[in-house]
């Protein structure tokens, strides 16, 4: 085992240090272990160097799932949404359940157009945290009041550019009025990105935000499932083959991240039992996935 774990190692790039987290040893008895001069139980080192290469032995297993990016119908709409913001400098909303795909679309569209602001949100972000994120993408100082912040980024942000806030549902009534407010005075294309709920936040709950929401000109909805259709392009991309797209659409549910994490179990667990996928362990995967 010895030596698996030195060819490992050296595979893969890692030091005694990672090994040891990985395993979790102490740095000195991994050094030990491989120099041959560990005096504890050596099969207890063993058998968990054997458990991490095995874990890395499945990872290389899932490399057989293409995960790529898939122009669906769900993510030329939300493309288009994003473009349409991006040319014509107005603010677009795109909605939708979890797990239909928004995330990876506007990545694409980053990937693409990397001049792009993205700001992912994260619940606890604050006005503050907000002007900050958009200082450091713009290269700008994160020091000072809000004021000095946003006058910064009002200054350096110009036409022709675009900002894309995803999981924009978080945003509290004070952060989307600053986008409204950068909007306004740069011209720049805002992508407001989230769960349905976004909408009503959008309204404002007392219509306090009605400037910001009589601006949005694209409103993307894209409901609560992704078309079987769009759910048999993500199947056939991901294991290679498209004979159980019926069979995946109806686990799935039509939601493309339910569908990425059946089709990299089912791809695991026929490895692991030597057998070939089919309907079955399909279903079989699918019933052990959180509904």
């Amino acid at each position: 085992m010895k030596a698996q774990l030195q060819q490992y190692m050296q595979e893969n790039g890692m030091t005694q240090i990672q090994v040891a987290n990985a395993i979790g040893k102490s740095v000195a008895v991994v050094n030990q272990y491989l120099k041959g001069t560990y005096k504890g139980k050596t099969e207890e080192v063993d058998e968990a160097v054997g458990r991490l290469i095995g874990r890395h032995r499945d990872k290389v297993v899932e490399r057989r799932f293409n995960g790529e990016f898939v122009n669906t119908y769900a993510a030329e709409r939300c493309l288009d949404a994003v473009a349409i913001a991006h040319i014509e400098g107005e603010i677009s909303v795109i909605t939708g359940a979890a797990g239909l795909g928004k995330t990876k679309a506007l990545k694409r569209y980053v990937e693409m157009n990397p001049e792009t602001l993205l700001i992912e949100v994260e619940p606890s972000c604050s006005p503050k945290v907000l002007l900050k994120n958009l200082c450091q993408q713009l290269g700008l100082s994160e020091i000072g009041l809000n004021h000095d912040l946003f006058e910064r980024i009002c200054g350096r942000l110009v036409a022709g550019r675009l900002l894309i806030v995803d999981e924009a549902e978080l945003l509290s009534t004070k952060s989307l009025e600053y986008i409204r407010r950068i909007h306004d005075l740069t011209g720049c294309g805002v992508v407001l990105a989230g769960m349905p709920r976004l909408i009503i936040n959008l309204k404002g709950k007392y219509g306090e935000l009605d400037q910001l929401y009589s601006r949005v000109g694209i409103a993307c909805d894209l409901g609560n499932s992704l078309s079987e259709e769009d759910i048999g392009l993500l199947a056939e991309k991901g294991l290679g083959r498209q004979d159980f797209n019926t069979a995946l659409f109806k686990a799935s549910q039509g939601n493309a991240r339910r569908l990425n994490k059946l089709m990299r179990g089912v791809i695991r667990v026929a490895e692991m039992h030597g057998r070939e996928i089919d309907e079955r362990l399909i279903q079989s995967y699918a019933n052990m996935l959180i509904k």
